[in-house]
């Protein structure tokens, strides 16, 4: 007995020390331009990865460093993703399975650039991703029209430049003219501020995801800043990077209370907490990406509490 556990441990030090080796040794590069072509095949994009490696010492850990992606007539300066370093740590037993599973998918930095030049809004944050891949996917000749994947996201140190999102769907409001200006001159200084923001800064979040047919699809997301949240609904394209995303947007009540003391109109769009929300869509093609409220729907909500306000004067006159 003693002979066979000296033998197991003898294996097993052995093969720690090829894993050991075979991670020291492996050069990943080699295969770095075929996944680029991959890649690049895909999306119809540009794409640069700088080095790729293999780390088989705390599990089987893929490390991509210096990437990014861009249209094929742009310069790098307009990009749409880039990233200093994608981390990949697989679970090792379920690829014996043909089964892929990401232990975890580490960003520190990921930004987004939605649109073109200096003023272009970029959306900066670090990304925390859990994912099982159906290895079937993996075959076929176009690789990121096949992927099938399930998992979940968490999204920290979330910021938005060159966009005040909330000015953004105000300025929006076509029916309530000037209404941003009105806001500014006579809201109280600590509310004044949130609208001479130049950005957004989100809080955290997190969301179940679903890939298929080219697309990332997600439920009941909730996104959040000091100034108003979403919960949002929508699938964003991994090939074309369009946007298809329906909101609901709610301001909080201190807020909207303010709102409604400067621009009455508001008043007409709160709920029963005292929120004013209003339906919004985010669509669009990256870079050209579009933020705006449902029009129809505030001018309903206006058009019926002005006919209701009319009707109540007229009652209470007689």
């Amino acid at each position: 007995m003693r002979k066979i556990f000296i033998t197991i441990a003898i294996i097993l030090g052995l093969l720690v020390i090829g894993m050991a080796v075979f991670a020291l040794t492996f050069d990943a590069n080699r295969y770095k331009a075929a996944l680029i072509t991959k890649l690049e095949e895909s999306m119809d994009r540009d794409v640069m990865i700088e080095s790729v490696s293999v780390n088989l010492l705390s599990g089987l850990v893929l490390e991509a460093k210096g990437v990014a992606i861009k249209d094929r007539l742009k310069s790098w300066s307009d990009f749409l993703l880039k990233a200093d370093r994608f981390n990949v740590n697989l679970e090792i037993l379920p690829l014996l399975k043909k089964d892929i599973q990401v232990k975890r998918l580490v960003i520190p930095v990921l930004e987004i650039n939605a649109g073109s030049g200096a003023a272009s809004p970029v959306f900066r944050c670090a990304v925390d991703i859990k994912v099982r891949v159906l290895i079937n996917s993996l075959s076929q000749d176009d690789m990121l029209k096949t992927l099938n994947a399930k998992g979940n996201v968490k999204l920290t140190n979330a910021v938005l430049s060159n966009m005040n999102v909330l000015k953004t769907v105000l300025d929006s409001l076509s029916m309530l003219p000037n209404v941003v200006r009105k806001l500014k001159d006579n809201l109280p200084e600590n509310y004044k501020g949130l609208l001479n923001q130049d950005y957004t800064a989100f809080k955290p979040m997190k969301s179940d995801f679903e890939i298929k047919d080219g697309r990332i699809y997600f439920d009941n997301l909730l996104v959040e800043s000091d100034t108003f949240y979403l919960v949002s609904k929508g699938s964003v394209g991994i090939i074309d990077q369009s946007l298809r995303i329906s909101s609901n947007l709610f301001i909080p009540k201190d807020l909207s209370g303010a709102f409604s003391n400067v621009v009455p109109e508001f008043k007409y769009l709160t709920d029963n907490d005292g929120l004013i929300t209003m339906p919004l869509e985010i669509k669009g093609k990256m870079p050209s990406v579009s933020v705006a409220p449902d029009l129809n729907y505030i001018l309903q909500k206006l058009i019926a509490s002005k006919g209701q306000e009319f009707l109540n004067r007229i009652f209470k006159g007689r």
